[in-house]
């Protein structure tokens, strides 16, 4: 009997998830707003998965669209609800967080900066010249 509480707690404390979650912080400013509903704050994402907390009481199973706008991204994401937990009450307001299972991945990655020009970079281009012609009274 032992041995199958130590696999049940071995295979309990093994990570779940199926990619790395990164913090909202490493986005910049972010803004994000549930669709139809309050504020959701993004506490962390992956390609697949936003994880925040909002004010709005949403049920496990319950499709959103979420509003998103960083640096680089401005758009309407949509998934479904697979976890939501009542985290406090403030002021009579109640504190929900989410986690969101996305149904398309989303390129988190910051858009290419543009290459940096300088003089060594330069193509030449040929410019047409100007050339006066020689007038009769100049040729004698």
């Amino acid at each position: 009997m032992p041995e199958s509480n130590d696999v049940l707690s071995q295979a309990a404390s093994e990570e779940r998830r199926a990619e790395l979650r990164a913090p909202a912080s490493t986005l910049g400013s972010v803004r994000s707003r549930l669709i139809g509903g309050t504020d959701f704050a993004l506490l962390n994402y992956a390609p697949t998965s936003l994880y925040g907390q909002s004010r709005s009481r949403m049920l496990v199973g319950a499709r959103i669209s979420v509003r998103l706008a960083t640096a680089t991204l401005d758009a309407i994401v949509r998934g479904r609800v697979v976890r939501a937990s009542l985290t406090g009450v403030t002021d009579g307001v109640p504190h929900y967080e989410l986690a969101v299972s996305l149904d398309d991945a989303i390129d988190w990655s910051p858009e290419p900066a543009p290459a940096a020009s300088s003089f060594l970079d330069a193509v030449p281009v040929a410019v047409p010249v100007a050339v006066p012609l020689a007038t009769p009274s100049q040729a004698e």
